[in-house]
This record gives C-alpha cells, structure tokens and sequence, in this order.
C-alpha cells in the first residue's frame, strides 16, 4: 500500500473522531477523566488486536494491521506481513518460526497518548527511538493557557527529535504529528502540528469540534 503521510492520517484523525463522538454522546464524562478517556478509545490498556475503536478504525480504513500496547507504544499499525521464517534450535533439530501474532517486518506508523501534557516529553522520546514513516503523539492541554502550552510543547518535540538526529540520522521522509485536544465550549477540538525528520515545523491545522 501507499506510504500514509501526516496531511492523510490528520484527515482520518478527524473523521474519527467525529464519528467516535457522535457514536458517545457522554464522551465528555470519560474525557474529564484522562484514564477513562483513554481507555475508551483505545478499547482498554491490555495488548490486544481487536475490540479498539480507534485501532478498527485505521484498519478498515487503510488496510492495516494493529495492535494496542505493542511494546513501547500505545498503538502500532502496519501493512506488512510478519517475519517469517525465523531459525532456531528444537532438540538439536534446525526448525523454523512462524509468528502467528504481531510481529510485522515495519511499522507504518506508531502513537502514543499522553493525557497530561507536562509529561508529554517522555512518550516524544520513545517516538524517535524506532524507525516508522510516520509517529504521532496524541495529548491534551487546558483552555486558558493553551497557546502557551502549545508552544511548549511544539519546542519540546523540535528539540526532542534534533537532539534524536544528532546521534544517528534518520531516513528524510519519516514525519512526525502532535496533536493536541482541548474541550473548548463542551467540543472536542483538535491542533495538529507537523515536522520533519529534521524536527522542522512544516505544517498546522486547527480542527473544531
């Protein structure tokens, strides 16, 4: 399948979660709650490849693959088949392994929701430490600092992935997204923030629910 970039998948974020919202009218309970919230859409915090929302969603949309709480990551979609193939030793008998679970030769792209935008550094460090197309950080700021908060966190992904590249360089085309939600006027709201490998700002869309 074709590479999905930042401008297509914040186009899927959004229809997402419109439907998500309308689908949950008392979305803004579980949002007052970040845990609950989170779990809502996610479809819970066990690893698992199915039952998620937002996880079937991606799927049916683009063909993916997914899995909630791959590893590091909250969640992990790819179009590629597992490793196969895979050699070992069974009673001195040379065999080979089939995985029969998640374990595909790429990530198309890879998420990680932080609630508490404060603590949002942390999840943008895992970002850069794994090779994908495309990573994207889902978090959450107030209502009357928000602009500040943005900026903040627009700085922290910038010097993030530059100090990331400096160490070991990673491919041109990779893209990362922040997006960040607020609950302006009882709506979900979204600011999208895009950079490039290099941590350049290359692009911002404002979404209102």
């Amino acid at each position: 399948m074709n590479r999905i970039d930042a401008k297509t998948f914040i186009r899927a974020w959004v229809e997402f979660s419109k439907e998500f919202t309308s689908k949950n009218p008392n979305w803004l309970d579980s949002y007052q709650s970040s845990s609950s919230w989170s779990s809502l859409f996610l479809g819970g915090k066990k690893s698992t490849e199915e039952n998620s929302p937002i996880g079937n969603f991606f799927k049916d949309k683009f063909a993916l693959r997914y899995r909630v709480e791959d590893g590091l990551f909250d969640l992990a979609f790819s179009s590629a088949e597992n490793f196969k193939e895979i050699p070992y030793l069974y009673r001195n008998v040379l065999d080979y392994f089939e995985p029969e679970y998640f374990f595909p030769a790429y990530y198309d792209i890879i998420m990680e929701i932080e609630n508490v935008y404060v603590c949002a550094w942390q999840e943008m460090t895992k970002l850069t430490w794994v090779r994908c197309p495309l990573k994207v950080l889902v978090t959450y700021n107030g209502i009357k600092e928000k602009q500040k908060e943005n900026e903040m966190l627009i700085q922290s992904f910038q010097t993030i992935i530059k100090q990331a590249i400096g160490a070991y360089p990673e491919n041109p085309e990779t893209e990362y997204v922040l997006i960040v939600g607020n609950d302006l006027n009882q709506n979900l709201n979204w600011e999208c923030f895009v950079f490039s490998s290099e941590g350049k700002q290359k692009h911002t869309e404002k979404i209102d629910g």
